[in-house]
């Protein structure tokens, strides 16, 4: 078995090591496909401290079941999967209440928990999903970021009609964009990368707001007649102001932080406004469970992820593309390792 492992700061290595065994209730894959995202620069470049060491990294998956472990049900040799990389404990008072996405013992494959950069890999058969033949390997590694979308737009009650700010134009903004639009909402994008936001508008976004060239402020005002925004999602890798973001909102808004705890950046500006205009504010890092949902509107094309990856990277080749991304990290979104 061959994997990449991260040791300490800035030491990343393809190792050998001895096969795994395959336990009870998991599963042995062969990586078809993994991604290469800001977590895995974040603990290259040490901004996220390693939980332990050393760690295979990479959070998104797609692989082929190749041994199942005793228990294992509805998976057999030969199906395609993707793997959920949160797993929630099942033991904690949030698990018990049937809130596992708010799990107090989360594990997060390639985190705090061995990940997906390898050509063979276990995991427990309750993170993984069966794929449609329709869904492609490079276009499944965005299930995640679908996943964790539907969650914020639940968590924020958002219904048909209203406005949504959308702060942050990476993957998982763009993405947010779509499944808005699919619940009959008005997702309005705003980023200060003209390149991404005409992604977006390319994928059907048509409020797309650019900070560089115009007030955000005055273009919100206008779209929603003056009330401004009933929602706002904050994407936590935007790299923008939180505190600004809250401004877009209406009296009585809801506001999501949307993204990866790990990779956030130190929020800024004055929060003031979030009891200035009594808004309600959640905090959402994961799917909750609905990799179903999310592999639904992808193999319906109803979330079009099919230009959101910056690059194909041969496994040879990880490390020198982690080493590029780390000091320019710029347009970065996901990068797909091949087989």
């Amino acid at each position: 078995m061959k994997a990449w492992r991260l040791h300490e700061k800035e030491k990343l290595s393809l190792d050998e090591l001895p096969a795994q065994s395959v336990g009870d209730g998991c599963v042995k894959l062969k990586t078809l496909a993994s991604g290469i995202s800001l977590t895995d620069t974040a603990m290259y470049t040490g901004k996220l401290p390693l939980e332990s060491s050393p760690l295979i990294i990479g959070r998104q998956c797609v692989g082929m079941v190749t041994e199942t472990g005793e228990g294992v049900s509805g998976l057999v040799r030969g199906d395609r999967v993707a793997a959920d990389p949160c797993v929630c404990c099942k033991t904690c008072p949030p698990c018990k209440a049937n809130r596992a996405d708010e799990c107090e013992k989360m594990i997060c494959y390639g985190v705090n928990d061995n990940g997906f950069l390898s050509d063979f890999t276990v995991a427990s058969a309750n993170a993984l999903y069966k794929l449609p033949e329709r869904i492609t390997d490079g276009d499944a590694l965005f299930i995640e970021h679908i996943a964790l979308s539907i969650n914020a737009v639940s968590k924020l009650n958002l219904e048909k009609g209203e406005h949504i700010v959308i702060v942050g134009a990476d993957a998982l903004g763009i993405i947010l964009a779509q499944v808005a639009l699919y619940y009959q909402a008005v997702p309005i994008l705003v980023d200060t990368d003209g390149e991404s936001l005409a992604l977006a508008e390319n994928l059907g976004v048509y409020y797309t707001v650019n900070s560089v060239d115009a007030d955000p402020m005055k273009k919100i005002f206008a779209i929603t007649g003056g009330k401004m925004a009933d929602c706002v999602a904050f994407v936590t890798t935007s790299r923008m102001a939180f505190g600004r973001s809250l401004e877009y909102a209406s009296v009585g808004g809801r506001v999501a932080l949307a993204g990866w705890t790990e990779v956030t950046e130190e929020f800024s500006g004055s929060f003031s406004a979030i009891l200035d205009k009594k808004l309600k504010v959640v905090g959402v890092n994961n799917g909750a469970k609905l990799f179903p949902a999310a592999i639904n509107l992808l193999a319906t094309r109803t979330v079009d992820v099919s230009k959101l990856v910056s690059r194909e990277v041969k496994f040879d080749d990880v490390e020198n593309f982690i080493k590029e991304q780390a000091d320019n990290a710029d347009g970065f979104i996901l990068a797909a390792v091949k087989a």
